[in-house]
């Protein structure tokens, strides 16, 4: 039996290992604020028969660190058989904290806010256990070393993000694929699943040497990629403990558009050249007003030099981008401007004063707008 202490942002990934451990889990309540010395006060006596316990101390912002661990020493003092493992995904190695709880004799400590390698670490002090050879770092504080806590991520239980293109071999699939990218080096699970019949990623997946397991998938760069895909198919995805899952969805005048619309973010992939304007009206031609307001138009193949006027030739709609050309899509995590498109579930920074060109033409764009108002 296995009890936990998490909040959302981390729940589903505990919760997806205790599954395929073939555990059970102790009921609980989740919360992004617990103060772990009052519950475990106050249910100790309720514990017997947990094997194992995890604590997620970025939800025991109540606590102080000596609070966090008397709670510990607590557990640990009642039931020395049971299995602490520590989950301080915005802790690093010195920590103070860290190193007392190795002091205390709790090896299983995560300090990574990765939720590929949470899944592969939490499993691994689940199953096996950590040895104190590989907790060891964590034993004593360098005095040289300066401790830097990371921005705190966002949850993003699930995310379904829609690309589709204005037109054939507009660039859809090779774009997924970098969007993919980004998503994972922030440190997100994702799945990049091909809903149109292209057959490109079982050519990827034969050219690159993959596996593929039982569920029709298989696995590159730390994405998992799900070939020939279909709606009937998307349950079982959302099952997984992905954080965002991309829906490479062809061309948009084919594409399943019911669907299209339930994306929380819809990206259309377009031409500006002159021949593939047409294919652009037929978009603007299927498409109501409201949803295209909606809609995160990213152009392909096209010059600074041509930015504003295209900008101006969009007139409202304001969600305008231009994607970086790539050679390789596997070796790039540069989808054009990302951290603007996605900042409400990126991890928030300073807002930098000198402002890029795309910046500066739609701030000119509104300003002109205002003006002739």
């Amino acid at each position: 039996m296995i009890l936990y202490f998490s909040g959302s942002t981390f729940q589903h990934v505990i919760l997806e290992v205790i599954e395929k451990t073939n555990q059970m889990a102790f009921p609980t309540e989740t919360s992004n604020e617990i103060d772990l010395l009052k519950t475990v006060r106050q249910n100790i006596t309720k514990y017997d028969g947990i094997d194992i316990l995890i604590v997620d101390d970025s939800v025991c912002a109540q606590n102080t660190e000596e609070e966090l661990l008397a709670a510990l020493e607590m557990l640990r003092s009642m039931y020395d058989r049971m299995r602490i493992i520590i989950l301080a995904p915005y802790r690093q190695e010195g920590d103070d904290f860290l190193t007392k709880c190795l002091q205390m004799g709790i090896v299983n400590i995560i300090n990574t806010d990765d939720f590929l390698e949470i899944r592969q670490q939490l499993e691994h002090c689940m199953v096996e256990g950590m040895t104190y050879r590989e907790a060891v770092r964590f034993k004593e504080s360098k005095r040289d070393k300066v401790i830097v806590r990371h921005e705190i991520k966002r949850t993003v239980n699930k995310r379904m993000i829609g690309i589709a293109g204005s037109e054939r071999h507009i660039g859809v699939t090779h774009h997924a694929v970098v969007l993919a990218n980004f998503f994972r080096k922030q440190g997100f699970m994702v799945a990049l699943a091909e809903m149109n019949p292209s057959g490109a990623f079982d050519r990827i997946c034969d050219d690159y040497e993959e596996k593929k397991f039982r569920d029709g998938y298989f696995t590159l760069n730390g994405i998992d990629f799900y070939a020939n895909f279909d709606a009937d198919m998307l349950p079982g995805i959302l099952e997984h403990s992905y954080n965002i899952v991309i829906l490479d969805m062809g061309v948009y005048e084919s594409c399943d558009r019911t669907l299209f619309e339930r994306c929380e973010d819809r990206i259309v992939i377009a031409g500006a050249k002159p021949w593939e304007l047409s294919a652009m009206d037929k978009v603007f031609g299927m498409a109501s007003r409201d949803a295209l307001m909606k809609y995160i138009f990213c152009f392909n193949f096209v010059q600074p030099s041509d930015f504003e006027s295209i900008c101006e030739g969009m007139g409202e709609i304001e969600n305008v981008y231009f994607l970086k050309q790539t050679i390789d899509p596997f070796s790039s995590s540069e989808f054009a401007d990302a951290e603007d498109i996605f900042a409400d579930c990126l991890p928030e920074k300073e807002e930098k004063v000198k402002r890029g060109l795309l910046v500066q033409l739609k701030a000119r764009k509104r300003k002109g707008a205002k003006n002739e108002r």
